[in-house]
């Protein structure tokens, strides 16, 4: 490989990121690039393999399952992608290693997230009480539970010193 000016090369990998981010990056745009600096297609395609890296390394989202981002993530991902065409919805898709349906699932859970009136509400709500219920029905049992446990110690220490009086009172005599 040619070494190639420092500032030549940063300039050109700035111009390789540029076109990774960009959604509408149109079909061929790193063969053009070669061909505008005169840089051979391969030591553009090494270069840009190595931003791609570089990307994944300081997005902790891309590189990851998709089932496994955060809500925050899944949420951009959908915002993203609402005014994308089917192409580039896509590449995106494949950038990202997100199925379509997956994606179709959190764009409708995300459009659900207000919805105050819906049965999901009602569901959470009921999931809430028995929850709730369950919670202070346990409780109760600990503090029953608790109540027993001090009562023995009491009983063992009280036997214990019982003993130790009889015990005592048998060698005196």
């Amino acid at each position: 490989m040619i070494p190639y000016p420092k500032d030549r090369k940063e300039a050109v990998i700035r111009r390789i990121r540029t076109l990774l981010l960009d959604p509408n990056t149109p079909r061929g745009a790193f063969s053009q690039l070669a061909k505008d600096e005169q840089i051979p297609k391969a030591t553009i395609y090494l270069w840009k393999k190595e931003v791609e890296v570089d990307l994944i390394s300081k997005d902790p989202v891309k590189g990851t399952p998709a089932h496994t981002w955060s809500s925050d993530a899944k949420f951009q991902a959908v915002l993203a992608t609402a005014s994308m065409s089917e192409l580039q919805l896509g590449e995106y898709l494949r950038t990202n290693g997100i199925l379509k349906q997956e994606l179709d699932n959190w764009r409708i859970t995300c459009s659900k997230a207000n919805d105050r009136s819906g049965e999901t509400t009602s569901k959470y709500r009921s999931e809430l009480a028995s929850e709730k219920a369950k919670s202070k029905k346990l409780e109760a049992e600990l503090k029953r539970k608790e109540k027993a446990l001090q009562e023995t110690y009491t009983l063992l220490v009280l036997r214990g010193k019982a003993q130790a009086i009889l015990a005592r009172d048998k060698g005196v005599e």
